[in-house]
């Protein structure tokens, strides 16, 4: 592995995927930043990229754990099917995050919760804000907050989550974590009507991303929960998510999300938790920009673990291995073990190939270039929409924009594509390059 610290470096002959296309230009990083048109003679170091896709870096809004790390509860033992929450654990966990990551082509990340007791609430989010208010600067994906997922949502669609944890739906419980402003996104149903809409806007009111997973509102509650400040769905159709066949108050979540031009959706792009043929219709139905794809990775990923127990909630590793499930449950799954590189790749091959769908015959394949632009705008340009980072230059790639960028190798043909991260870079600095 070599890491290039240089001030100034230029990447050279790559395809730069931007949000109008892909186009043959070399990228200037300086001072954390893309140029495109600088002088390229002022350049410390010549990185020769030729034949390789320059894309902006991946930004997981969802995202638990990994290689038994796991936000809520800390640093997972094997043997004893326990958790060490120590200040330590969390140090070498979130490290751990910053270094693996990369790997990936993740630039930035939010680290979220399960339904949990208040105490490991309080207590995870502490540890957070330690590490965050210590480290001058993150050794490689910056951990850019913290997602609220299990505390708000619908006890009867808890799916792999503890319902027994839900806290009530007030401004008070949401104060008793003492998260000191490190929670960024937070899930907030909409089915319990006025309680819901006041919490949305009381964090709202405090610049926190809201969505809604785990629910079964009505479209009218979602369309009210939306006046408030509702601004995405979280893994829409899974969680599981709630939808109506009846016209009765416009329908069920799954409807609302469909029939919105403005909130966005989260998808998890393993093909697992949704069917490929759904997310092709979904994301016809939606528009490029309005889909987020996440990986809701948990802690067993990148482990050798075959079962384990997170929440009260018992967990086991698929027979083929390619997800995790409730035990007892088996159309219940557990979270993930995808990686952001993998939805990368998933997600290019579903839109270059012709697809039926569900709701629709037939989805036709879209052209390379066009599906690199898509993939790009769902994995990078939109997550960074929804949070506001892109207000800081992040999420895509022009003159003055964040230097936050994945260098990738794509090898195949239409629907059948291999994706290689070759390098990741974070505020202007190589930060990962492949052996």
């Amino acid at each position: 592995m070599i890491i290039f610290n240089m001030k100034t470096v230029q990447l050279k002959g790559g395809f730069v995927v931007t949000g109008q296309g892909v186009e043959l230009a070399d990228i200037i990083l300086r001072n954390g930043r893309v140029e495109l048109a600088g002088d390229k003679k002022r350049c410390d170091e010549v990185v020769d990229i030729t034949g390789k896709y320059v894309v902006p870096g991946f930004v997981d809004i969802h995202f638990h754990g990994y290689n038994l790390f796991e936000f809520t509860s800390g640093l997972y033992d094997v043997k004893s099917e326990t958790f060490d929450n120590s200040p330590a654990a969390y140090d070498h966990g979130f490290e751990m995050l910053s270094n693996t990551l990369i790997k990936f082509g993740v630039t930035g990340f939010y680290v979220g919760t399960w339904a949990s007791p208040l105490a490991n609430l309080r207590h995870c989010y502490a540890q957070l804000y330690r590490y965050l208010s210590n480290a001058k600067t993150q050794p490689g994906a910056k951990i850019l907050g913290g997602l609220l997922e299990g505390s708000f949502l619908n006890p009867q669609m808890a799916g792999a989550q503890n319902p027994d944890y839900v806290l009530e739906f007030c401004a008070d419980s949401f104060d008793r974590i003492e998260d000191k402003g490190t929670i960024k996104l937070a899930n907030v149903v909409p089915d319990f009507d006025r309680p819901s809409y006041e919490l949305i806007e009381y964090l709202t009111d405090k610049n926190i991303i809201v969505g809604a997973g785990h629910s079964n509102a009505t479209c009218e509650q979602i369309e009210e929960a939306a006046r408030a400040g509702l601004k995405y769905f979280i893994h829409l159709t899974n969680g599981p998510t709630g939808g109506s066949y009846k016209p009765f108050h416009g329908g069920g979540a799954i409807e609302a999300a469909l029939k919105s031009d403005e909130l966005y959706a989260e998808q998890i792009l393993d093909g697992c938790h949704v069917n490929p043929a759904y997310v092709r219709d979904i994301l016809k139905r939606k528009g490029v920009d309005r889909i987020v794809g996440i990986t809701d990775c948990m802690f067993a990923a990148g482990s050798q673990v075959k079962q384990f127990t997170s929440g009260g909630i018992r967990g086991a590793v698929s027979e083929d291995g390619t997800y995790f499930q409730v035990v007892g449950k088996s159309n219940t799954l557990f979270s993930s073990n995808l990686t952001m590189d993998r939805g990368f790749c998933n997600l290019l091959n579903w839109l270059t190939t012709d697809m039926q769908g569900i709701w629709n015959r037939l989805h036709n394949a879209f052209g390379f270039e066009d599906a690199l632009v898509a993939v790009a705008k769902i994995l990078s340009k939109n997550p960074c929409a929804l949070t506001g980072l892109d207000k800081e230059g992040c999420g895509s790639i022009a003159d003055g924009a964040k230097a936050d960028l994945c260098v990738l190798d794509i090898t195949g043909s239409q629907g059948n594509f291999k994706v290689t991260v070759e390098s990741t870079i974070v505020n202007g600095r190589i930060v990962y390059c492949a052996e």
